[in-house]
């Protein structure tokens, strides 16, 4: 079982229960009721095909080919090579991830917000473009409370 395949069972496994924890959501008093359920419901969906595609996509790598001739089916597979820098990414987004929900509820949306695409992206990208990573974090922050609290009269933390 290689990663990818282990990522998209755990997709879908955790599509599921996502999915299935939606229904239980309370429904609306007033409107639709299933209105709330919605959202989360889809991405919950979304998630197990993704996953299920994720995993198809793998088992298919599997499979020998069997229009080989006997001198190519004997060469020994490449092993795909490991980034070197994913475990680093992995744990550092992980880590962010953790701290922004810690942060979001004191900080409120933009500070925190700001903070964490900021970080996100000097793990990302380094050092090296330092001005266009803090233009990102500060403008795409901006945009999202923009479209939200202006345009969609929706208020954010």
């Amino acid at each position: 079982m290689n990663g990818d395949f282990t990522v998209g069972l755990l997709a879908v496994l955790i599509g599921v229960i996502y999915s299935a924890q939606s229904l239980r959501l309370p429904k609306a008093m007033i409107g639709n009721p299933w209105a709330p359920v919605y959202f989360p419901l889809t991405l919950g969906v979304l998630m197990t095909v993704l996953g299920a595609a994720l995993c198809l996509k793998n088992i298919g790598k599997r499979r020998p080919v069997a229009s080989k001739g006997p001198k190519e089916a004997k060469e020994p597979e490449k092993k795909p090579q490991v980034d070197k820098e994913f475990p680093k990414l992995a744990l550092g987004t992980i880590a962010l991830c953790i701290l922004y929900a810690v942060a979001f509820n004191k900080l409120g949306f933009i500070v925190s917000t700001i903070l964490f695409l900021g970080a996100m992206l000097f793990l990302v990208n380094g050092l090296k473009g330092w001005r266009a990573n803090i233009a990102v974090a500060v403008l795409f922050t901006y945009g999202i409370w923009f479209t939200f609290d202006r345009l969609l009269m929706i208020s954010l933390p």
